[in-house]
């Protein structure tokens, strides 16, 4: 049974349409570990916790059974530990070194996510992850953004910086809260600051250090940067149902579409940047349905160039 099986196993489990069978089949394996304590749609799996499982796995693969574990949660958008436990007999049996944990979000799944630090991350869609397992928290706090957006809340610890490698930037902090976007449309990253200050490093020099409501775009393809003042709620407006945008920029506006919808949206005239906005953006507007009523507040039209959409 491969992963997409067993997380579609998890959400008949959990939606109440599994077969006895498969019912049988996840508890089973759920009760194996059951001196983990019972199990909570917000339970924190502790690192003891995470050693534990850790020896029971590695039990199970000398015996040359092929090992999966799920943890009971309450919905797709529950907290995500150590989600693919299930993959630990591949990565052992390889002899892989070092050996990853990876975490991947689906299509239209949001997921948050505990580290083994206490550190909280939010990862959007389609987004994929990974750290080296045996290490983080203990050796290093590096995490591999290899592609989608994730937003980090890093519990605070001198002594290991925790370090975010997306492509060619790395983004270092102590003790922060950054979003970090790795555009699958545009060839660009995006690190935005809602509180403290992190570094944002490429492999020849240190490009910016950034404070709350400072934000760099870097261009893989040119490897120029920018530097601009954002909004925190807009940049990352991703992680709400919605966001209230009331007499706001076109910049503002922009970020804010940007964010819900992947898609950069460029004023065609100078007079409309100067533009004030007012307007709900829902998540369950398309953005064609979004793109539409903004044009409407100002009677503009639109066009799409160069990957982007014109106002004029």
């Amino acid at each position: 049974m491969d992963l997409k099986q067993q997380q579609e196993l998890l959400r008949k489990y959990q939606a109440g349409t599994a077969t006895p069978k498969e019912m049988e089949w996840v508890e089973k394996w759920y009760n194996a570990f059951d001196s983990l304590g019972p199990s909570s749609a917000e339970k924190n799996i502790t690192p003891a916790d995470g050693e534990v499982m850790h020896a029971a796995i590695l039990k199970e693969v000398r015996k040359g059974k092929v090992l999966q574990l799920w943890q009971r949660v309450a919905s797709v958008a529950a907290v995500f530990v150590l989600m693919l436990l299930g993959a630990y007999y591949q990565l052992y049996s390889d002899n892989a070194s070092p050996a990853y944990s990876y975490i991947t979000s689906e299509k239209g799944q949001h997921l948050k996510v505990v580290l083994p630090d206490s550190s909280t991350l939010w990862l959007n869609e389609q987004t994929k992850i990974k750290y080296v397992l045996n290490q983080f928290g203990k050796a290093n706090r590096e995490i591999w953004l290899e592609s989608g957006e994730a937003y980090f809340d890093v519990k605070r610890n001198e002594l290991l910086p925790f370090i975010v490698h997306s492509g060619p930037l790395q983004t270092k902090v102590l003790g922060t809260a950054f979003n970090i976007k790795r555009s699958d449309s545009y060839p660009e990253i995006q690190v935005s600051v809602t509180r403290g200050k992190v570094q944002v490093n490429s492999a020849a020099a240190t490009l910016a250090l950034l404070n709350k409501g400072k934000q760099i775009n870097y261009d893989t393809l040119t490897t120029e940067h920018t530097l601009t003042y954002i909004n925190p709620d807009y940049a990352t407006a991703w992680q709400t149902p919605e966001v209230n945008l009331e007499r706001v920029t076109f910049h503002e506006l922009a970020q804010a579409y940007y964010s819900l919808y992947n898609i950069r949206l460029a004023a065609g005239r100078k007079e409309i940047e100067k533009f004030k906005y007012t307007l709900t953006l829902d998540k369950e507007l398309s953005g064609e349905t979004a793109l539409a009523i903004i044009a409407a507040i100002h009677q503009l039209k639109h066009r799409k160039e160069n990957g982007k959409v014109v106002l004029y």
